[in-house]
């Protein structure tokens, strides 16, 4: 074969070489771009899992200080109707760590009636609108409503 014989044999070769290249460089873009998708459905897995796993965690939170609030209610009462000073300290102790825990008292008595946050159980004379006592006290957990407060709500006699 002459010279140009070898020529072409090269030529076709290198087109054959970079046309092997360009199909490489495809595959590799295509696995890389798998591979990103795959790593952000990793990271997106595992912000639901963690977000999940809070929620559930303050689900249960929210079931158990729900279930200790009828032991509020009766050291409520307790330290309406006694003395003991006991009872005051363990009350202030148990108001304490549920604040701690992010369950926090609805301020009643003396405030404008709010329906979203207050059930009126009675009347009694005062002024309108006005919260006069607190029969049943209510709680928020983290900003939300766990139990509304049940008042005896102020009426002018007209």
């Amino acid at each position: 074969m002459s010279k140009n014989g070898n020529k072409t044999k090269e030529k076709v070769e290198v087109e054959k070489n970079s046309s092997d290249t360009e199909e490489l460089k495809k595959r590799c873009q295509e696995f890389e771009d798998k591979y990103k998708r795959a790593l952000a459905d990793y990271q997106n897995l595992e912000k639901r899992i963690k977000e999940d796993k809070a929620n559930w965690i303050q689900m249960a939170n929210r079931e158990l200080l729900s279930r200790l609030l009828p032991v509020v209610d009766t050291l409520i009462l307790a330290a309406k109707h006694t003395q003991d000073e006991g009872i005051k300290v363990t009350l202030r102790q148990f108001l304490q760590v549920l604040e701690n825990e992010g369950m926090v008292r609805i301020k009643t008595e003396g405030e404008i009636f709010d329906p979203n946050k207050m059930e009126a159980v009675a009347t009694s004379s005062g002024k309108d609108g006005v919260v006069t006592e607190e029969i049943r006290p209510g709680f928020l957990l983290n900003g939300q409503l766990i139990r509304v407060a049940q008042v005896k709500v102020g009426r002018s006699q007209n």
